[in-house]
């Protein structure tokens, strides 16, 4: 059962929070490589920022998995 304390305080949430200033959130700039593994292709987004970089964080994902935020508004 969800903690009532924590429901509340989703309720009171922006319906269309503001990333930056609501959330926390920070924009950054991701680049993106082709590789292939296996004889398949994958995309490999990597951070452009040196700071994220230096944690090992990227994402692997199969092409079809990906889309166009804009195409889908």
């Amino acid at each position: 059962m969800a903690n009532d304390r924590h429901t509340g305080e989703w309720y009171t949430e922006s319906p269309d929070p503001d990333p930056k200033q609501d959330l926390g959130y920070e924009l950054d700039s991701w680049n993106v490589a082709d590789a292939h593994c296996n004889g398949e292709e994958h995309l490999v987004f990597v951070p452009s920022s040196e700071r994220i970089l230096e944690d090992n964080e990227f994402i692997v994902a199969h092409p079809k998995a990906v889309c166009e935020l804009g195409e889908k508004l």
